[in-house]
């Protein structure tokens, strides 16, 4: 991440870890916002409808436990940038709080992913949609409608349904944050349990071009590299960009990395030439 590191880590960090020395600091699994919680992280963007929830924190004798949305993921990036941000506290000289070494974290299985999305609102989705749209859809008011969010206000997601032609499109927005494998875990529910046949995915990727200005084309594509295998998938997308907006998008190739810590120089320099784009969902969706 270069520069940009120190603030993103000044960003996600709970003032608990900035107040004292703990025997350990433990990330689990867990999604929790009920008492008994300590803290709810202060700097929760509560003024947008999804994607603001983060993880929540609990003492436990000595020791301090981040309690993610189960994710393994999710668990292991706030672990790393827990360990990160204090690596770079005890070189500053700020040696009274915990070592990066006592950062350890427990890594939960698809079955606990699939054990919290069931404890959902989720399963309150209505029946008979044919497509849903995941990720930033708080941001498709022309699409929505600007229709009131359904669900409730207190559970994980929310959704607006709408029909368009013959089909039935549900917007799905999730509050905690949606991160890497948790959005497999999501795509397989919704075909097991609710036969969803279709998903498409709106959300923020980053480049790994030179010369490609943030913020100013749309991307989109049919593969990405997980795990050192191509995934690939029909994107439904491609005729209708070919119509009306081929100017302002690129299609490319796609990698799937579970942390923003993971884009290091080596990282970079050993990228096959074909990849252009890079985020931790996409080709978990897939």
């Amino acid at each position: 991440m270069g520069t940009s590191l120190p603030r993103y880590l000044e960003m996600k960090m709970y003032q608990a870890l900035r107040e004292r020395c703990y025997d350990r600091i433990v990330v689990t699994g867990e999604y929790a916002r009920t008492a008994p919680l300590e803290e709810v992280f202060q700097g929760e963007k509560t003024d947008k409808d999804f994607n603001w929830q983060r993880p929540t924190t609990l003492l436990v004798g000595k020791e301090l436990h981040i309690r993610c949305f189960p994710g393994n993921d999710h668990v292991e990036h706030y672990a790393e940038l827990i360990a990160t941000f204090l690596e770079i506290q005890h070189r500053n000289g700020h040696r009274s709080l915990t070592l990066p070494s006592n950062v350890v974290y427990i890594p939960p299985s698809c079955s606990d992913t699939q054990k919290a999305l069931h404890a959902t609102n989720l399963k309150d989705l209505p029946p008979h949609v044919d497509t849903v749209v995941l990720g930033l859809v708080h941001r498709l008011d022309r699409l929505t409608g600007g229709a009131e969010w359904q669900g409730g206000s207190d559970g994980c997601f929310g959704w607006v349904v709408r029909k368009f032609n013959d089909r039935l499109v549900a917007f799905v927005g999730c509050r905690p944050s949606f991160w890497g494998d948790i959005a497999s875990e999501i795509v397989h529910y919704l075909a097991a349990s609710k036969r969803i046949s279709e998903v498409l995915y709106f959300g923020k990727l980053g480049s790994v071009k030179k010369g490609i200005r943030p913020n100013n084309y749309l991307a989109t594509g049919s593969s990405s590299y997980v795990s050192g295998q191509l995934v690939m998938w029909q994107n439904a997308l491609e005729p209708s960009v070919n119509l009306v907006a081929p100017e302002h998008t690129i299609f490319g190739t796609h990698i799937t990395l579970g942390s923003v810590l993971h884009e290091t120089r080596d990282w970079l320099g050993e990228l096959p030439a074909s990849v252009d784009f890079v985020d931790p969902e996409i080709g978990m969706i897939a």
